[in-house]
């Protein structure tokens, strides 16, 4: 399960992973974290798949999707946190 750490810094957001492979028939999980402030991952127009929620715990803002299912395909998405630039990174899912 890929874990992407999002990181909120002078009006700017940044990943560690900015384009992330997930394996369909691992059932695998996207799950992205910060320790700097709360954010959304929202996924394009054009996407079926839900946004996830974030949630926070002891400090911790945490947001986890899937498992995908539809093979081939490369979902776009933002993430946003109030009062800075929006990002969009991948997601690709593979066999």
């Amino acid at each position: 399960m890929p874990d992407i750490v999002v990181t909120l810094k002078d009006g700017k957001i940044s990943v560690d992973l900015p384009k992330v492979k997930v394996s369909a028939s691992a059932k695998q999980k996207v799950t992205w974290k910060s320790h700097d402030g709360d954010f959304q991952i929202e996924f394009k127009p054009g996407s079926t798949w839900p946004n996830p929620t974030t949630t926070n715990s002891g400090g911790v803002w945490k947001a986890e999707t899937g498992p995908f299912t539809a093979v081939g395909t490369t979902l776009k998405y933002n993430v946003k946190a109030t009062g800075y630039e929006t990002l969009d990174p991948d997601i690709e899912i593979i066999p």
